[in-house]
């Protein structure tokens, strides 16, 4: 029925508050090593699915923190030297933030080369660890209950939360014997399992959520058009039931209910009116946003009365009439002969129906009930005008292939035996209708905005007077074609980082971000080239037999604007950062420390790469500062990071805070007053050296103490 302005408005505003009501949520993305369960600090990029562009976000402890919309896809990349690179799609929900604000997320990385047996961390001696994880996003569920039986003893072993690793739990099982787990978490299925251990190894349970859909209805009068206060009932007569309200002023009733089998039963009432049931199939879930579905609820059943004529002269005709309701497929009115034409029937306001009409001699009527009676009263009247057959013709129509729906097409109609060509067009409303004079075979072209177009063979050459050829097209939507983004060479270089000689064996890869794809690239002797689009990110990655492996993340258009086509990389000979592995320390370096001096130490005597984790070597160094400071209350320090300009400039940043903390909270444990000390990180933007040579980018990559 015609939806009046004021309702018109209210669904826009509805549907507007549909695609932007969805609340964001704080997502830290957690990384550690798959075995050791150790924090890494690798690079983390976040982005929707078809888009280029990357979530904003910042480091929060061991946390890479962005904002997500529950129900979006999201492709989450992480890369790290000696580790595999993560790449996955995904979509969160939001479920109970951590003490630090934001949702946890845990991606265990995968080593290059993983050791034969591990231990999880801080577990040793206290049991076999059990770690319970969401399937679809991998972070840890806290909320579950472990229960272990002894197959053999038929006794429950007790399981016990691990205290220093979050998601996990800790039982005296042993290597010999055969037990059954069972694990229940809140919004998840159970899982239930045989289980022997192995010696050394943790056992990783993986919980699916229990499938769930959003759904949203709105109650409405079904002659005005207008909002109405209800009461709904959704159950599955089982053990799911959802109730809730809407009032007149046309908010909605939004249950999120469990994805099942068992059809669920709606029930609306609202003073007044009649009560209204329907039977609803949930049996998937979408991604889509939920769009209301709207109840329509009636006062009083409406006099449908309708009348029969010629279409040429107006005159009544004796036809055969059926009124068929869509909600069950039934026939509500079937009278063979109307006498006079006429016939009478009462139907629901909030049902939708169709009209069909037949009479010898003329062409078939089959119309929906709102299309040619968009506005209903208590007593309606409807008119049907028949089309007398005196010759023979072919019947029309186009629909959308995925949807059925109809639509308005262009019809080309060409006779073999003499090719002339006609055009006819059909609307959304109405059959398009050809007069053919002559047996033939016709073809026919459908065209349609939007759409692919068909042809069709129809066979007329045994025709009768008054006959009908029907023939209903079916075009698919055209393709969407995506728009040629702007592109450029881009040239890398790859050399040892000590001899300046090009690399045998060289392997280079640059893979797309977005699409995850492996770019072609051209190599020859040291040089590298591809073509990359402007508009979207990669991932560079270089490697060789006896070298460490390269990585690094770039924004063609950034280092287009920049002028940037061609890129130096060095690549660090293996033996070489073997024998850099051990620098010699001198512990006495903090002795005669005076106000205003700065001392620069090289990372890796701190740090190996890419880490924030203190090397042991750098224990008795820091422990003869701790003591200096504490005799000496009136020394003050600043510990300041750097890096060099390799990598992701976020990444650097972030690794160079986090280094200068970690010293400074070393010092405070071992006895130096905390408020005479203070941290910052510089990541690459000062630099004391030009970064074109690996010995100056290793001047770079340096911790400051300065002295006050």
């Amino acid at each position: 029925m015609r939806l009046t302005v004021s309702f018109l408005v209210f669904l826009a505003s509805l549907y507007s508050s549909v695609l932007w009501g969805q609340t964001e949520f704080r997502l830290g993305v957690e990384v550690r090593d798959k075995y050791t369960k150790r924090p890494l600090v690798p690079i983390v990029s976040v982005l929707a699915v078809n888009t280029e562009s990357e979530l904003p976000g910042q480091m929060v402890n061991d946390a890479y923190v962005v904002k997500v919309n529950p129900g979006t896809q999201y492709q989450v990349f992480v890369a790290f030297q000696e580790y595999k690179t993560y790449r996955q799609t995904h979509t969160f929900e939001a479920g109970t933030p951590s003490a630090t604000g934001y949702f946890p997320f845990v991606i265990d990385l995968e080593p290059l080369n993983p050791p034969k047996t591990f231990a999880v961390a801080n577990s040793a001696n206290a049991g076999h660890t059990i770690l319970v994880i969401d399937k679809a996003q991998r972070s840890i569920v806290a909320k579950a209950v472990v229960t272990i039986k002894d197959d053999r003893s038929g006794q429950f072993i007790t399981a016990k939360k691990n205290p220093n690793v979050g998601g996990s739990w800790l039982a005296e099982l042993k290597d010999t014997e055969q037990y059954t787990l069972e694990v229940s978490a809140p919004e998840y299925e159970t899982y239930k399992s045989s289980l022997k251990i192995k010696p050394g190894e943790a056992t990783e349970v993986v919980l699916n959520r229990i499938p769930k859909q959003e759904l949203k209805f709105v109650a409405i009068d079904a002659l005005t058009n207008k909002p109405v206060a209800a009461q709904f009932k959704l159950s599955d007569e089982i053990k799911e039931s959802y109730t809730g309200t809407t009032n007149a002023e046309g908010s909605i009733f939004n249950p999120t209910v469990v994805v099942q089998k068992q059809p669920y039963n709606l029930s609306v009432i609202a003073s007044g009116y009649r009560r209204y049931e329907s039977k609803l199939s949930i049996t998937a879930t979408s991604s889509a946003p939920a769009t209301p579905q709207i109840i329509k609820l009636s006062k009083v059943d409406v006099i449908l009365k309708i009348r029969i004529i010629e279409e040429q002269s107006g005159q009544p005709i004796v036809a055969n009439l059926r009124v068929i309701d869509q909600a069950d497929k039934r026939a509500i009115l079937n009278i063979k002969g109307t006498p006079e034409g006429q016939a009478v029937t009462p139907i629901s306001p909030g049902h939708q129906y169709i009209i069909e009409a037949e009479a010898k001699g003329f062409m078939s009527y089959q119309q929906p009930l709102d299309k040619v009676l968009p506005l209903l009263t208590e007593t309606s009247d409807l008119t049907v005008k028949l089309t007398k057959i005196d010759d023979t013709y072919l019947s029309l129509t186009a629909t959308d292939a995925n949807t059925g729906q109809r639509i308005p097409a262009i019809f080309k109609i060409t006779a073999s035996a003499t090719e002339q060509t006609t055009e006819v067009r059909g609307t959304t409303s109405s059959i398009a209708k050809h007069k053919i004079k002559e047996p033939d075979i016709y073809k026919i072209e459908v065209i349609s905005n939007g759409y692919q177009s068909v042809t069709h063979d129809l066979d007329a050459e045994e025709m009768k007077v008054g006959q009908v050829f029907s023939y209903e097209a079916k075009l698919a939507p055209n393709a969407a074609k995506p728009a040629i983004s702007p592109s450029h060479v881009f040239t890398f270089k790859v050399l040892d980082a000590q001899s300046r000689r090009s690399i045998p064996n060289l392997r280079f890869r640059i893979t797309s971000i977005a699409t995850q794809k492996a770019i072609p690239t051209k190599v020859r002797y040291a040089y590298v080239t591809t073509q990359l689009f402007l508009d979207q990110a990669y991932l560079v990655e270089a490697e060789a037999n006896g070298y460490e492996m390269y990585s690094m993340r770039i924004n063609a258009g950034d280092w287009a604007k920049r002028g940037e086509y061609l890129t130096n990389i060095s690549l660090i000979s293996q033996k070489k950062a073997a024998a850099k592995g051990k620098p010699v320390v001198n512990e006495k370096i903090f002795d005669n420390i005076k106000a205003g001096q700065t001392l620069t130490i090289e990372d890796n005597v701190y740090f190996d790469q890419s880490s924030y984790i203190l090397r042991p070597e750098a224990y008795g160094q820091l422990n003869r500062l701790a003591v200096i400071m504490a005799k000496n209350a009136d020394i003050k320090i600043e510990i300041v990071g750097h890096t060099d300009n390799i990598g992701d400039p976020r990444l650097n940043q972030t690794l160079s805070e986090q280094r200068a903390k970690v010293i400074a909270n070393y010092l405070i444990n071992q006895g130096a007053t905390e408020a005479n000390i203070a941290h910052r990180g510089e990541g690459q933007s000062k630099p004391i050296a030009p970064n074109d040579s690996e010995e100056n980018r290793q001047r770079n990559r340096r911790v400051q103490f300065l002295i006050k």
